[in-house]
């Protein structure tokens, strides 16, 4: 019989404060909009958490995020107090900056948040969040960030395209396909996929970004196997309901920050995914939940994995497919 996995000692990640957002991002990995429940961590899950992640041996270093983490900046600044108080450092803060109107609005919230002991800020720039953020918003957040933190405290995600973006009317947002047409790209040649590299073909991506990806059958995924990205600490999540997410894979947590190194169990889809991957979880999900899989075929092992998840969930197999925030649309 095979072994059955565990979580290794956490190295860094990010703290997911709320699933809500003011977008819904075609390329979410997180599967954050509005329509998410208004539901964040409290002051109590705050304390347990930072208490956890501090006894975590190595443990180097926490980015804060959502949803977007700015939609309550009360809670904001809790946990940077708590993260201080705790000895857990914050690496930056996560934004769409959509609540910047202009530099003097940033310098307020920017500076802000310096005095509860934030030290650096990433701020998306992409045509995903340019459906729903004018440029000019995006860039008075730069602007006053760097006025706030320093050139070296504020991260651009990414520079490339925000360079790009200074072309499109800034006033206004844009869809997509007026983006595209704007700028001189082809999502069915891939170009938006080149263009936002880091984007991975799973999440909301997996079926609101198709365009220029190659679909494959299920079998396909075969000979894939999971257990070294689920063994992946360096940039693990923590949701706000507690849950653990390791090697960029929400909605697949048997462990929490009540018990960060649980004893996984055979029957949670950790295990079969660890072991099996993809294919063998949809091979699972066939048995137990009757999945068949997608005749067009899937653009990803990480698109076929969700796909059978979902059956799973629904079918009330593998108690660790959680939260339901995580399996939204």
């Amino acid at each position: 019989m095979m072994d059955i996995p565990c979580i290794p000692p956490l190295r860094s990640g990010g703290l997911i404060l709320t699933w809500r957002c003011t977008n819904a991002c075609r390329h979410c990995l997180y599967r954050c909009s509005p329509a998410q429940p208004d539901r964040a961590m409290d002051a109590a899950l705050l304390e347990r958490t930072f208490a956890a992640l501090a006894r975590e041996p190595g443990f180097n270093g926490l980015h804060l995020a959502g949803g977007e983490a700015t939609l309550d900046l009360d809670l904001l600044e809790l946990a940077l107090r708590t993260a201080a108080r705790h000895g857990v450092a914050i690496d930056y803060l996560e934004t769409n900056a959509h609540w910047c109107d202009d530099e003097t609005r940033g310098r307020a919230v920017f500076g802000r948040l310096r005095e509860a002991g934030l030290g650096a800020v990433l701020i998306s720039a992409s045509l995903y969040h340019n459906e729903f953020i004018p440029f000019d918003r995006t860039r008075a957040a730069v602007v006053s960030a760097r006025a706030t933190f320093g050139t070296g405290g504020v991260i651009v995600w990414t520079p490339q395209v925000f360079s790009l973006m200074q072309r499109l009317p800034a006033e206004r947002t844009h869809t997509l396909v007026e983006s595209c047409r704007l700028l001189g790209l082809d999502p069915e040649r891939g170009d938006l996929h080149r263009l936002h590299g880091y984007v991975r073909p799973a999440g909301r991506a997996a079926s609101s970004l198709r365009a220029g990806l190659q679909r494959h059958p299920a079998e396909h995924f075969r000979g894939e196997r999971c257990a070294d990205v689920l063994a992946a600490t360096g940039h693990i999540h923590i949701a706000p309901g507690g849950e653990l997410f390791t090697g960029h894979c929400p909605g697949i947590a048997p462990g929490d920050v009540d018990d960060l190194h649980p004893r996984i169990g055979a029957d949670t889809a950790f295990a079969t995914l660890w072991h099996a991957g993809p294919w063998g979880l949809a091979q699972r999900a066939a048995d137990e939940a009757g999945f068949a899989p997608d005749p067009t075929g899937y653009v990803s092992g990480c698109d076929l994995c969700f796909q059978a998840r979902k059956a799973l969930r629904t079918a009330g197999r593998c108690p660790d497919l959680r939260p339901a925030e995580a399996y939204a649309p």
